[in-house]
């Protein structure tokens, strides 16, 4: 111990940083930061392509395979004519489906609106049975004002679509 002070715990000196160039970067970091921009180059190219897959994926797929005159499978996708080679009966036909990914829906709309609140913080500065009623009847408002879920002004309701099922 020299002058009082103790000695220093290691790491770097004060004042040095990396937009100073006083400090170097190790190895692996670099290498990590260089891979992290490709990486971002990348996904940014393809960003509205892979937006679209996941909101796809998020609504699930439906369509069905059909024979042709030709017997070949033929994919049908127009509601219009799924109806018409289901309503055929000669015709083979196959169903295949994707169910709705809830958790990408849960994601999706999590970046969009913000996470709903995991916790509540509520400051309890007296027992509820020292307060006087009026003060019980603040801290419950402001408890409930808390609660209630924000949304924009600018937000329109969307109206739910119901699927029509052919049979």
């Amino acid at each position: 111990m020299e002058n009082g002070k103790l000695p220093s715990a290691g790491g770097r000196p004060k004042g040095t940083t990396l937009a100073n160039g006083r400090c170097k970067v190790s190895k692996p970091t670099a290498e990590r930061a260089e891979l992290l921009s490709l990486w971002r180059t990348e996904v940014s190219k393809q960003f509205r392509v892979l937006v679209q897959a996941q909101l796809a994926s998020a609504q699930g797929v439906m369509h069905m395979v059909a024979r042709d005159d030709q017997g070949r499978w033929t994919t049908v996708t127009d509601p219009d004519v799924m109806v018409e080679r289901l309503n055929a009966g000669d015709q083979a036909y196959r169903l295949s489906a994707v169910a709705p990914n809830a958790t990408l829906i849960g994601q999706i709309m999590d970046r969009m609106f913000g996470q709903a609140r995991q916790s509540l913080e509520i400051d309890v500065a007296t027992t509820p049975s020292q307060l006087s009623d009026s003060e019980l009847s603040a801290s419950l408002t402001g408890l409930l004002d808390k609660l209630k879920p924000t949304v924009p002004e600018e937000m329109e309701p969307v109206p739910l679509v119901k699927p029509e099922r052919v049979m």
